[in-house]
């Protein structure tokens, strides 16, 4: 009985000393740097924080293109996927991603390559794939990126005159692409970009049914001179 008399004014110190003392609370910069959409990799022992941030966006635009003697008018839709690094300092980012361009070929100039007469267009429809990779940095929203990537297009090319009527042929054309890019994305919601690609693509696959067509049809498999002009906005989510 003795002992608990003795014991009981201790622990109740012990509890009043524990009540009393403050409570630390966990750190403001931890949860900032955790948010939704990014990876933290912290090095505590020096200060330095590396971020990477995930964006993904989904673009429309228009585009003209060159590809020998063949130009075309594009509707151009597209998506693309990037990651950011941003450093503790803020300032200059870098940029990694891919980019899904599908080009909607409405209309065009020029004389078509598959044949060996310089047969002007009187319609056009077709279609295409670029994926590029991209390279580049951010400074306070302004992007500069480097492309490199391939290219793919279908299109059926129509005549009228000089001895056709609604005669039609299908060619495509492939290959490596590469360029550059100019954009400005604001707050993180819409991005503003210019773009400019080149290369040579090869045509190695043309088919018709026209008879006349068919003796104007080029029989050797070429590479031609590819240009590329466009803009776009897109949405990022």
């Amino acid at each position: 009985m003795k002992r608990i008399l003795m014991t009981l004014p201790l622990a109740l110190s012990l509890v009043g000393m524990l009540e009393a003392a403050p409570v630390k609370k966990p750190s403001n910069n931890a949860a900032k740097n955790l948010q939704k959409g990014s990876i933290t990799n912290g090095a505590k022992a020096t200060g330095n924080i590396n971020r990477w941030m995930f964006f993904n966006e989904g673009s429309i635009g228009g585009a003209w293109s060159k590809i020998g003697k063949s130009k075309f008018v594009s509707l151009d839709f597209g998506y693309s996927t990037s990651i950011t690094t941003i450093a503790a300092a803020g300032g200059l980012r870098g940029i990694f991603g891919v980019d899904f361009e599908f080009p909607l070929y409405l209309s065009a100039s020029g004389y078509s390559n598959a044949l060996t007469t310089e047969r002007k267009f009187s319609d056009v429809l077709g279609w295409g794939a670029i994926v590029p990779l991209s390279v580049g940095i951010d400074v306070n929203g302004f992007q500069l990126k480097g492309l490199v990537g391939y290219s793919y297009h279908n299109i059926q090319e129509e005549f009228d005159g000089d001895g056709v009527s609604n005669a039609k042929m299908t060619t495509q054309y492939h290959g490596i692409v590469y360029g550059a890019s100019l954009g400005y994305r604001i707050a993180n919601i819409v991005n503003l970009k210019a773009h400019a690609l080149f290369g040579q693509l090869k045509n190695d696959w043309r088919n018709t049914s026209d008879a006349t067509l068919q003796k104007e049809e080029v029989t050797s498999n070429k590479k031609y001179e590819y240009m590329k002009f466009g803009a776009s906005v897109s949405i990022v989510f």
